[in-house]
Parts: C-alpha cells; sequence; structure tokens
C-alpha cells in the first residue's frame, strides 16, 4: 500500500486560525515601513512574529490576488516559516445595502484551497466577474462594463467621478478606490462564475460573509427572506470582535434569529500588529481543531461545536487531562513468545492525540493487538495471550496536557491509570450475572461484597471470647455457680482451720521447739554412734595388743620372760552396763516430744519444721479462694448481662449494618448519578446524557440464603447427632426476619434457649461472626423499569458501558477494542456516536473498530491505520480530513463513504 504523505500524524490538533488579513496590496490598508524597512518587509516581519498558536492565515483582498501572490514568493524564499497554511481569500461586496446612513454594503468572502494556484483563481474566477452600469441617461455615452480588472475599476471610478460636479470631486478617493466602492455583484453571479468552473472548484472553497454589515440590514417584512437567506447561504461569517465578550454577544444574536451561526473571529488586520487600532495583525482568537489544511478547515462546517473556539487560550487546556502521547518502538519486536507463525511489530513513532483515536484496519492486520499488547504491558490483566517483553517499546504519558510527557518501559509494567476494556470482554461479562452484579457494584463506588466491618468484628470477638471465658470459669454448662462457691467456701474452711490449729497456744510451742528437738535427737544419737564406734575400738586394741603380747611372751619364755596382757574388761563393761542406756533414755525423751508433736500434725504430711512459717502462706490461699469466690460471682453477674444484653445488641448492630449497606448502595447510586458536587452545569448534562433517559435505576435486594444457612453449619456439626431436619426443626429460622429475632433474642427459640446448649458455639460464630456468607445484597439494575437481566446481552452491554462511562467520565484515558462486539446497534448508532464526541472533551479514548459511522461521526481526532505485511505490523496516522486517510476508511471500513456522506448531509454541505 502506497501511503500518502502524511505531515500531521498526531491528527486534529488545536491551532488559531486568522482567516481574514489584508496586505499591502490591498485597496484599503493603514500599514507603514519600519526600521528602514519598506512597507512589505515590515508587514512579513510582523507576520513572523505573531504568536506561535497562529499557525494558518487567510491572506484577504478586495478583488484581487496580487498580495496573495506576494506572500507565496516570500514564503517560496523560506519566510514565514511560523505558519503552516497560506488561503487565499477574495472580498468582495454584495449588491445589497445596509440600510444605515453610509449605505454599507455586505461584504462577500471566498476562501479558496492552497492548492488551487493563483493563477488559476485569477483566470478561471476573477476574470469571471463582470458588471454594467448606466452612469448617464444618455446610455451609449456614460457606461462602464466588461471583465473586472485594476485599469478597469479604475475607469469605472473615472467614469463616476465624470458624472459628479467639480465642487464635489474633493470628497472622493482615487478612481480605483471609488471605482471598488462602487462595484457591487450578484451572489447568484459570483456562485454562477464558480459553477461554471465546477472542474477547478469544487469542494474547493468556502463562502463567508461579514457579520456587521449583515446585521445593520433591516429586519422588515420586506428584508426578512432576503436576509435570512444571504446568512444561510454562506458557510462561515466572519466578524473582527473587539473583545470576546463582544464576539459572544454576536454569537447568541445570530442564534436567537435562527440564522447561520458559525462565527469566526478574524483580525480583519489592515494595520501593523503595534496599532491601537482593533484591526491589526495578531488580533485573532480562533481557534480550530484540525489539520492546517484547506481540507482541515472545512471540517468546521461539519463540526461546528466541536472544532472551534473563540477564546484567548489553548482549548486543549480547557478540560485536565492525562493522556497517552506516544508509542515509540525502537526496533523490529516479535508479538510472543516461541510462536510458529509470528507477527513482528515495525520499528516506528506513533504519536497519540488526547482527543479520540480510533485504529482501524483489516482482519489480522494487528489493530486489537497493539492495544492489547500495550495494556497488558501496563499492568492490565491480559491472561489469554503469550506476549514478549522488550525493552525496546516506550510509551509516553501526560499526567496533564500543561507537563511535559513522561517516557516509561513498556517491559516495567508501569502501574498508569486507564480503563481497558478488551474485545468481547463487556459481553463475557453480562453473560454472567455475578461478574455483571460485582463490576456495577464496583463501578458505582461500593465495596466488592457486604462484609463485617472491623468495628462490629472486633466487638463480636471480643463478646464471644468473654462468653466462653465465663463459661469456663462457671463451667455454666454443668455446675452451677451456687455449687462452685460452695467447694470453695469448703476449701477456705478447711485453710482457716488448719491455720487455727497451727497457731493456738498448745500447738504453736510444739512447732516451735520442733526443730530443736530434732536438732538435739541428731547431736544424741551422733553421740552414741560416736561412743559405740569407740567402744569397738578398745575392745579391738585390746584384743590386737594381746595377740602381739602373746607372740613376744613365746619368745621370751626360753629367758624365763613374760610380758603381762591388757585387761579393759571395766572400761567395757561400764559403757555397755551404764553409759549406753543412759544416752538411749535422753533419745527415747527427745524422740517422745518429736512424736508428740507428729500425733498433733497428724494430718498434715508437710515438713512440720517450717509448717509454721508457712501460715502465710495458707493465709494467702484463703485469699486466693475468697477471690474466686467472688469472681465466681461477678462472672455470674456478667454471665447473666451478655446472655440479656451483649448478643441482643449485637444482633441489632447485624440488622443495622445490613440495612445501612442497604442504604449506602442506594446513596452511592443517588450520588453517581448526581455526580461531583463541582461538577459544572455542562458536566452533569454530559453525565445524564451518559446514563441515559431511560429511567436506568440501581436499588438493592437483600436475600437470605437459607439453604446455604444450614448447611453451613451442617459442615461444622457431627452428623450421627444432627441432620439438616433436626436442625431446622430446632432453630425454626426460614426467613431473615426469623434470623434477625433469633440472635436479638425476641423468639422463642433463640441464642441463649436450652435447645441449643450442645451447639452453641457453632450458632455463635456462624450467626454473629459468618452472617455475611448467607445474607447476600443483589444489585438490581433495571432499565424503563424492566430487570435488566431480562434484557439482550447487547442492551445488558449497553447499560454496563454507560455505567463505566459515568464512572471515569472526567478522568483517566478509555481504551475500548471492538464496541460494536458488545453493545446494542441502536445504542451505538443513536447515542454512543454522541457520547464519544462529548467525553472526548474530557479524557482520551482510543477504540478499535468496525464502525465506520463511530469511527467518523464521532468525529476521530486521530486515525490509526494498521497494516500487515508479510508478518510485519505497521501503523501509519492521521487526521479524518486527511485525503489519504479518508480514502483508507472508505476502502477498509464497511459502510465508510455512506459514513462521510451522512456526516456531510446533516450540514448540508455540497461542494
Amino acid at each position: 500500500m502506497e501511503i500518502s504523505n502524511i505531515d500531521n500524524t498526531r491528527g486534529s490538533e488545536w491551532r488559531k486560525w486568522d482567516l481574514h488579513i489584508h496586505t499591502p496590496e490591498s485597496l484599503f490598508h493603514n500599514y507603514q515601513s519600519k526600521n528602514n524597512d519598506n512597507v512589505w518587509e515590515t508587514y512579513i516581519k510582523d507576520l513572523e512574529s505573531l504568536p506561535v498558536e497562529i499557525k494558518v492565515l487567510g491572506i484577504n483582498d478586495y478583488l484581487f490576488i496580487d498580495g496573495y501572490k506576494k506572500i507565496l514568493e516570500y514564503k517560496s524564499q523560506g519566510r514565514l516559516q511560523n505558519i503552516d497554511l497560506i488561503l487565499p481569500v477574495i472580498e468582495l461586496r454584495l449588491a445589497k445595502f445596509c440600510g444605515n446612513k453610509q449605505f454599507k454594503r455586505i461584504n462577500f468572502h471566498i476562501i479558496f484551497s492552497n492548492e488551487i494556484s493563483a493563477d488559476i483563481i485569477q483566470s478561471q474566477f476573477l476574470n469571471g466577474l463582470s458588471a454594467k452600469y448606466k452612469l448617464d441617461p444618455n446610455w451609449n455615452q456614460q457606461t462602464w462594463g466588461g471583465v473586472i480588472t485594476k485599469e478597469n475599476l479604475e475607469n469605472l471610478g473615472k467614469a463616476i467621478k465624470a458624472t459628479v460636479p467639480q465642487s464635489e470631486l474633493q470628497n472622493y478617493d482615487s478612481d480605483i478606490k471609488e471605482g471598488f466602492n462602487n462595484l457591487n455583484l450578484e451572489t447568484e453571479q459570483i456562485f454562477e462564475v464558480l459553477q461554471n468552473a465546477e472542474q477547478y472548484f469544487s469542494g474547493r472553497y468556502l463562502t463567508c460573509i461579514g457579520k456587521t454589515e449583515w446585521d445593520s440590514l433591516n429586519w422588515n417584512d420586506n428584508s426578512i427572506a432576503e436576509k435570512k437567506n444571504i446568512i444561510n447561504s454562506v458557510d462561515i461569517v466572519f466578524t473582527a470582535a473587539e473583545n470576546i465578550e463582544n464576539f459572544n454577544k454576536a454569537k447568541n444574536k445570530l442564534i436567537e434569529s435562527n440564522v447561520n451561526s458559525l462565527l469566526l473571529d478574524c483580525s480583519d488586520a489592515h494595520n501593523n500588529s503595534d496599532s491601537t487600532n482593533k484591526d491589526k495583525i495578531g488580533n485573532c482568537n480562533t481557534w480550530i481543531k484540525a489539520d492546517t489544511t484547506f481540507d482541515g478547515l472545512k471540517q468546521i462546517i461539519f463540526e461546528p461545536e466541536e472544532r472551534v473556539r473563540i477564546q484567548e487560550t489553548n482549548p486543549a487546556f480547557d478540560f485536565e487531562k492525562s493522556p497517552f502521547t506516544e508509542i515509540l518502538i525502537n526496533e523490529n519486536i516479535e508479538v510472543f513468545v516461541d510462536e510458529q507463525d509470528n507477527v513482528t511489530f515495525e520499528k516506528c513513532t506513533l504519536p497519540l492525540n488526547n482527543g479520540l483515536v480510533s485504529i482501524i484496519g483489516g482482519r489480522g492486520t494487528g489493530k486489537s493487538m497493539l492495544i492489547d499488547y500495550i495494556s497488558a504491558g501496563l499492568s492490565q490483566n491480559i491472561k489469554k495471550k503469550n506476549y514478549t517483553k522488550s525493552d525496546k517499546i516506550f510509551i509516553k504519558r501526560q499526567t496533564s496536557l500543561k507537563d511535559e510527557a513522561t517516557s516509561f518501559v513498556l517491559s516495567d509494567n508501569p502501574n498508569v491509570p486507564f480503563m481497558y476494556i478488551s474485545q468481547s470482554e463487556i459481553k463475557g461479562i453480562v453473560e454472567k450475572p455475578e461478574d455483571f452484579t460485582k463490576n456495577i457494584r464496583e463501578t458505582i463506588g461500593v465495596i466488592d461484597n457486604y462484609i463485617v466491618s472491623r468495628d462490629y468484628k472486633g466487638k463480636a470477638d471480643r463478646y464471644i471470647n468473654e462468653y466462653f471465658g465465663i463459661v469456663k470459669i462457671l463451667d455454666a454448662d454443668n455446675t452451677n455457680s451456687s455449687q462452685k462457691k460452695a467447694i470453695i467456701d469448703k476449701e477456705i474452711k478447711r485453710y482457716n482451720d488448719f491455720i487455727a490449729n497451727i497457731t493456738s497456744q498448745e500447738n504453736k510451742p510444739k512447732l516451735e521447739n520442733y526443730q530443736k528437738y530434732l536438732n538435739i535427737l541428731a547431736s544424741r544419737k551422733a553421740f552414741y554412734e560416736k561412743l559405740q564406734t569407740q567402744k569397738i575400738a578398745i575392745e579391738q586394741f585390746q584384743n590386737d595388743t594381746n595377740n602381739y603380747l602373746q607372740q613376744l611372751n613365746e619368745t621370751l619364755s626360753k629367758v624365763n620372760l613374760t610380758i603381762p596382757l591388757i585387761d579393759n574388761t571395766a572400761t567395757i563393761n561400764y559403757i555397755s552396763q551404764t553409759v549406753f542406756p543412759k544416752i538411749q533414755q535422753l533419745i527415747n525423751t527427745v524422740e517422745s516430744e518429736i512424736q508428740n508433736t507428729k500425733n498433733t500434725f497428724a494430718g498434715y504430711t508437710g515438713d512440720l519444721a517450717t509448717l509454721l512459717n508457712d501460715v502465710a502462706q495458707y493465709q494467702n490461699k484463703v485469699t486466693e479462694l475468697q477471690n474466686q469466690k467472688k469472681n465466681i460471682e461477678s462472672n455470674g453477674t456478667a454471665f447473666a448481662t451478655i446472655k440479656q444484653n451483649y448478643f441482643k445488641e449485637l444482633g441489632a448492630e447485624i440488622e443495622n449494618s445490613i440495612n445501612a449497606y442497604k442504604t449506602e448502595i442506594e446513596n452511592k447510586w443517588s450520588k453517581f448519578k448526581s455526580g461531583s458536587e463541582n461538577y459544572t452545569e455542562e458536566q452533569k448534562k454530559l453525565l445524564s446524557d451518559i446514563l441515559g433517559t431511560d429511567n436506568l435505576n440501581v436499588s438493592v435486594e437483600i436475600i437470605f440464603d437459607k439453604e446455604k444457612m444450614y448447611n453451613l453449619l451442617m459442615s461444622k456439626l457431627d452428623g450421627r447427632s444432627w441432620n439438616t431436619e433436626k436442625l431446622e426443626r430446632t432453630l425454626n429460622i426460614n426467613s431473615l426476619e426469623d434470623y434477625l429475632n433469633f440472635i436479638k433474642q425476641t423468639a422463642d427459640t433463640n441464642t441463649f434457649s436450652d435447645a441449643i446448649n450442645p451447639i452453641r458455639s457453632y450458632i455463635l460464630d456462624m450467626f454473629f461472626r459468618k452472617y455475611n456468607e448467607f445474607i447476600i445484597h443483589n444489585i438490581v439494575v433495571t432499565s424503563q423499569n424492566k430487570n435488566i437481566t431480562k434484557l439482550s446481552h447487547g442492551q445488558q452491554g449497553t447499560i454496563y458501558l454507560r455505567l463505566k462511562l459515568a464512572a471515569n467520565l472526567f478522568s483517566k484515558t478509555i481504551i475500548y477494542d471492538q464496541p460494536e462486539d458488545d453493545l446494542d446497534n441502536e445504542f451505538i448508532m443513536s447515542d454512543l456516536v454522541s457520547i464519544f464526541r462529548k467525553i472526548k472533551k474530557y479524557r482520551q479514548i482510543i477504540i478499535v473498530s468496525h464502525n465506520a459511522n463511530l469511527v467518523v461521526n464521532a468525529d476521530s481526532e486521530q486515525v490509526i491505520i494498521a497494516r500487515n505485511e508479510d508478518g510485519f505490523l505497521k501503523y501509519v496516522s492521521g487526521s479524518l480530513e486527511n485525503i489519504f486517510i479518508n480514502e483508507q476508511i472508505c476502502k477498509i471500513l464497511e459502510g465508510g463513504k455512506s459514513a462521510f456522506l451522512k456526516r456531510e448531509k446533516k450540514y448540508g454541505f455540497k461542494k
């Protein structure tokens, strides 16, 4: 496919256009030379110093085209680089008096395409204009007529002057100016000349009149039709307003008069830019959103409200946006990972318009693939594609139109906010009622599902834990608190009696001497054992010594010597017979005292030596038991309070929260419908238009899922002891009202009925913690009082899209792949085109579409054409008015030509 040269690939953008500037060649002007330059050089420098916003000039001259020719000469020499487009404009005067004192004539302008050469305009149009005047009663002597040239115009001026008295000549201007001032043409003749040269001019000119002169025409019975016919027969109305307020007054007056109100503010420059006169170079506030081409200018005929603004600042900044501005593919990138028949994104730079961007192309050209790939890289949930990741693809985005764009590497998965609707996504959602309801709930700003609030959950956990804690203390399900207290009282008495026994006047000395007796006993026993050891030692010494002496005496006997033997019998007998019995008697006395003490405390198994010292511990034990008794009493009171109040309170909170969530959803919907309090009236009207006038409404239906409740309970219970029938019979809960009465304890069978003692723990957990599992808030969406579940999928998709667009009306970019696959066709034709036209002012919209009416009649600012050339995906972009883009739309999209014709027919444009 051969690609035409597209200068503005970003599509239609706002620029200032001044379509009414006179030159120093004009018959009337006040231009002056400055700084030793000639008039023309000063004039050109003035144009080169225009504000950067002004990109298009209409070079306007009376009857002639010489000034335009001279401008082109400068342009061909490299001058006026700041101006993108220069259009030739011819100004004529109609043979219609305005009716004021100066007898002004209506100015009639023809803007020609720059593609028509000045010579053609001269030869085929200007030379075709003629007039004839009888300046004297004698027709043959003072007449003027013929083709309009400067020479002939001077002759007309001379002829006119020749008919006036000599004394009046001082009041007349030069011959050529007088000729021009008196040369007037009929509109029929002008259009006849243009039509006779149709092969040159068809579709390549626009007509305009001056609003000021037209306004001076009288409104009377004889002129109403003529006055309306003049303004309604042209394409554009010119004015040179002193300020924007005056412009708006003029505009409103045309609207009130129900006539052509396509009014453009032009400088009507006759003076240099530093002049104090309002008709000076640069004094223009007309912004046009279009290519800087003649075809771009023609778009204001089709879309006057969308394409024209009269203001000082760039209309692009009227509404805040965060658009994507560019897709940059730095090298050829294979789209998929490990696919046999892979396709490749060709290296390219694709700028993006911040308005409506339409991507079109034949099957398999990569139009959907491009936005799907980009959306996947921007962290959208694209599950079905095995896309490659490349650090050679960059996305640029502005957080504000007044800020510089920021560049992102696509493979870094930057989390950039935008709304992406993939191909057939809405159809998939509406086919699943749960997903549909969930998405609607999220769209209007309600949390995912009804959930137990954190505050309530904390309170319920605290109450339930407190309940079971008290039950554990009281053994409330088995032993009553009175029995528990009786046991404690018995223990307290036992300890008190024991303490009294220990500390009595009789027993206290025993315990105090007990340790002394133990010490004496130990000492005496030790002495006794030591004496026994000594007695044995004496006996052993006697035996050993005598045995040795006997051995010695055997030797000494030979010499008649004998050593006497040792005899300790008396000592040993004294120890055995006297000492031992005495010591044993002393031991027995001490042991008797010890045994007496033990007998006194026979029931005590501990150490009697420390018993007296442990009295404080026993007294602490008594205090502890007394505290236990008080605790039982206080917990008993608390238990009664819990049963009587706590869970009733939770029940009331559950009921309130269920109803509050319903109210919250309904309030969210009400707020959603009315929009932000900061919305302007225009924005509120847009919101209303998007939501539709078909009584779209969202309400809430509270559903009590009895079957699910019983199934959840049965999953926790012993199936041998319980079944569903028994459970239903025990609880007697069949409705939301029954459930609420149960937990609020207003029913005969309730939270603390004896019948549910065995399963109370499960009841408390399920009914007070997890009730949202069987109580459901169902979103009911109706259209014209009809539940949307009864509508077709296309109609449901239409409603869903309305809600999604309304939710993000003035914020993030929407990217939508083939709306026509999801939506009702009638909605696309009757509403979606209009909706896109309105919301694109507030947010960037990128669509992939086969629908020509959507692309054309929604007035896409940019059209991207996708192509697949031998597996290489290529993209070329431009504006709707670009001839090449225009042709491709007609070629690619079914009904494309018809869509353009329908668009033109809407405004009656026939050129």
